[in-house]
């Protein structure tokens, strides 16, 4: 790596010697107007979030890159802001080989403040005490039952593991009204798939996911459907372990809020929080009773402002938000694409 890029990380906040490695300078991609496919108001809003605390932290990044593109983007001036991209910026490209894409959302689920024979399932507060590193199979099997750290229960036990991997969601109440919640941490104990680990012990058939308007792995919530037992033993395999807290908004971020389509989660050893990055990948299409038809081309500017247990490496997730094209997304994207941390010249 050149000095110069060495330096150009500094900017952003990244400084460790695994990150240095997975960014490497090249020529900047070929612009044209149609550079980004999404409206501009919505990169104005997601670099909106930030600049604050970017400024504070990492002032150079925060004048050189983020307010210039802030500026076109608040213009909607999409021509301009494509020649800032391509003429204004270096690109470091992300890792060696390409980028694994995989897409999340906010989960709307069924529950309620009390337990009932309904809702059984419970939303765990963050404990105050050791009980905060008790494992995953420690908890499903009662280690904080009757304390009164239940947030909220749920009628659908695989709902519970859903919201786990989503880190978010928003609870419907029996009066309908609204109850967001967000992550509160989490126990300190390493992540495993509970999709991956059936497919690793045959228990899930091949082929593209069936349309499903629940949250989660649609393979994953039928087979826990039909063998409820297994759910316990499967989850209680993933030590890693989720806590919750109400929120004003559900969906939130290293910088609060996150924006549907311009924040993704990304590895911090991979790629600075905060930064700027052109992302080249595929999107699906989907129709009305939420089936994958098709996928299009995704070419947009992202920030990296969340993270995940699962998030590691060369993958990026991309956040879409909250409603049915952004459920559709979350389960069936995987796909390999290319991404760029942008940097001021």
């Amino acid at each position: 790596m050149t000095r110069t890029a060495f330096l150009a990380l500094a900017v952003v906040g990244c400084a460790s010697s695994t990150a240095r490695a997975q960014l490497s300078p090249v020529a900047a991609e070929p612009m044209t107007v149609n550079c980004d496919d999404l409206p501009l108001p919505s990169l104005a809003e997601a670099i909106e979030r930030e600049l604050p605390a970017v400024t504070r932290s990492k002032p150079e990044y925060a004048k050189g890159v983020l307010e210039p593109i802030l500026r076109y983007a608040k213009a909607d001036d999409r021509a301009h802001l494509c020649g800032a991209l391509q003429y204004s910026m270096k690109w470091m490209h992300v890792g060696a080989d390409r980028v694994l894409f995989t897409a999340y959302h906010t989960p709307t689920v069924r529950g309620s403040m009390s337990r009932d024979a309904i809702y059984r399932y419970p939303i765990y507060r963050r404990p105050k005490d050791a009980g905060a590193r008790y494992t995953t199979a420690q908890i499903l099997g009662g280690a904080l039952a009757g304390r009164g750290l239940e947030l909220v229960w749920l009628a659908d036990a695989y709902d519970v593991l859903a919201l786990h991997v989503e880190g978010a969601g928003v609870v419907q109440l029996p009066d309908g009204k609204m109850f967001p919640i967000g992550s509160d941490g989490h126990n300190g104990q390493p992540y495993q798939n509970v999709s991956k680990l059936l497919i690793a012990d045959r228990k899930l058939p091949a082929g593209p996911p069936p349309p499903s308007h629940a949250p989660g792995n649609p393979k994953a919530r039928a087979y826990f459907a039909a063998h409820p037992a297994d759910l316990d033993v499967y989850w209680g395999r993933n030590p890693h372990f989720v806590f919750f807290r109400s929120v004003d908004k559900a969906g939130g971020g290293k910088y609060g809020a996150l924006v549907a389509g311009r924040s993704v989660a990304v590895d911090e050893s991979h790629v600075p929080m905060g930064s700027l990055i052109f992302v080249r990948a595929q999107k699906p299409i989907v129709d009305a009773a939420g089936a994958i038809t098709g996928w299009q081309p995704m070419t947009r500017v992202v920030l990296a402002q969340d993270t995940g247990a699962g998030i590691r490496g060369q993958r990026m997730d991309v956040y879409f938000g909250e409603d049915d094209y952004a459920l559709a997304a979350a389960q069936a994207m995987t796909v390999q694409g290319d991404a760029w941390v942008l940097m001021s010249k």
